[in-house]
């Protein structure tokens, strides 16, 4: 019988009644989890190069866009991250967590930093391409993609758990 291990992660302690009591909460199942992560990195992708285009332009649009953006993604990931307790699990300390914990986390690293590295040398790559298809403009590392690259890196063994992991059963086991 398997038991799930984000049980723990949806399952809340009442303070008052000193009982458990399982959250309904909107990023309960698999599927939605998915949306979530798809959509967050998306959103991500969005603003930066809305922020690429409007670098040198008095287009404000094109801010409103890139801030809008921004903002959907802070909107999705304290839901995801937050409420779901996958940040808690991967920002946790090794003798806090159990075996199963414990394994599903170094899983989760370990593809999450290698996921994190190969953005990283396209992103190089792609500017190293930039600079000698147009040798005299000047391509930079921009303040949104410098940010997003942090958010990445913190983010994504969390986003792994949420791609990965099993709905959270209805009756607790199954």
């Amino acid at each position: 019988m398997y038991t799930c291990v984000c049980m723990r992660i949806f399952t809340t302690k009442d303070e008052k009644s000193n009982t458990s009591e399982r959250k309904i909460m909107l990023f309960a199942s698999r599927s939605r989890r998915r949306i979530g992560v798809a959509l967050i990195y998306s959103l991500l992708v969005v603003m930066n190069v809305l922020f690429y285009v409007a670098v040198g332009s008095d287009d404000h649009l094109v801010d409103f866009f890139g801030i809008g953006s921004l903002l959907l993604v802070i909107a999705i990931t304290l839901p995801l991250h937050g409420k779901t307790g996958f940040w808690r699990l991967t920002h946790a300390r090794a003798d806090a967590l159990d075996e199963r914990e414990l394994q599903l986390t170094h899983t989760a690293l370990s593809l999450s930093y290698g996921w994190f590295t190969v953005v990283c040398l396209l992103l190089v790559l792609a500017h190293a391409v930039m600079y000698r298809l147009f040798p005299g403009a000047g391509f930079f590392i921009s303040v949104p993609l410098a940010g997003s690259l942090i958010y990445l890196a913190h983010t994504l063994p969390g986003a792994v758990l949420a791609w990965r992991e099993r709905d959270v059963p209805a009756g607790g086991d199954s």
